[in-house]
């Protein structure tokens, strides 16, 4: 069961009635609720139970009124203790969502009326000025304290089409993804080499972007790759490693699929690979990025 502190102003028998009846209410509810009403004896400390209870409870519901406000701001009696000792968890770094403000009478906005106290200035605070509207509010606090909100997200759909390079969620589109694949040498008389495999091999001396650039690259950019393309040498077949620019021309799924931008310097051995050939990667094939930039600062 979550565990709650109901803090309030002692301001006559009326108001610790109220308060008295609301905590009960928690309790039917499955809310352990803290109480000094209930839990504090005559000879025990209350400062020591405001301090062991907040440490301990999950929330603080604090119920905010004039009298409460104006003690708060003044640090008088129990609430102005109570209050520097909230102060200082939120300082501190203590979420401050564990306070849950609700305001029984007075006002929102500063003035001689104000119930809410400064620290809570700009804190999303439940409305229980009107009997008429209790249950729904009740209701609201519970869920802050289950941490059941009535009200959900959504799932995080798919990106527009122009996000995935003009592929769009149709069935034609779901036809070309399923038939993309990387090449292969026996299939293609090349393949391509894993960057960040390479990268893992000798992180000190083979670098790649980051796994985010790589990733986010789009349409029209330009990408180094490593290309292993089968030669055909008479008597023997060997493999030439080339590292190659391809123009990014479109995204789908986890492909991206580019155009090469020149001819591989076996060329005259080979035509299994040409310039404006269609190359299907992915970013861990991806070794660098063209960065006018960078690439203008390095040859400076």
């Amino acid at each position: 069961m979550p565990r709650v502190l109901v803090s309030y102003a002692w301001e006559g028998d009326s108001h610790k009635a109220w308060v008295r009846d609301f905590a009960h209410r928690l309790v039917l509810n499955g809310v352990d609720a803290r109480l000094d009403q209930w839990h504090i004896a005559p000879g025990q400390s209350l400062t020591q139970f405001m301090e062991s209870e907040i440490l301990a409870c999950d929330n603080v519901v604090v119920i905010c009124t004039k009298a409460y406000a104006q003690k708060s701001l003044a640090r008088q009696g129990g609430v102005g203790y109570e209050q520097q000792i909230i102060s200082g968890h939120i300082a501190s770094g203590v979420a401050r969502e564990k306070f849950i403000p609700i305001i029984r009478d007075g006002e929102f906005s500063p003035g001689e009326n104000c119930s809410i106290p400064p620290q809570f200035a700009g804190v999303y605070t439940i409305d229980m000025r009107l009997d008429d509207a209790s249950d729904v509010k009740f209701e609201e606090l519970l869920r802050a304290i289950f941490k059941q909100p009535e009200h959900r997200p959504p799932p995080l759909g798919k990106p527009p089409a122009f996000m995935q390079g003009g592929y769009a969620d149709t069935d034609d589109a779901i036809g070309e993804f399923e038939n993309l694949r990387l090449a292969t040498l026996d299939l293609d008389g090349w393949q391509l080499e894993s960057g960040v495999a390479q990268h893992h091999r000798a992180p000190e001396t083979f670098w790649i972007p980051a796994e985010r650039e790589r990733r986010s690259v789009k349409p029209g950019d330009i990408v180094k790759l490593i290309f292993d393309i089968a030669v055909d040498l008479g008597e023997s077949e060997e493999v030439s490693g080339e590292r190659m620019w391809v123009i990014v021309r479109a995204r789908s799924g986890p492909y991206f699929i580019g155009t090469l931008n020149s001819h591989p310097a076996c060329s005259e051995e080979t035509d299994v690979l040409q310039a404006g050939d269609e190359v299907v990667f992915l970013p861990e094939h991806i070794i660098d990025v063209w960065d006018d930039r960078r690439l203008e600062n390095e040859s400076l």
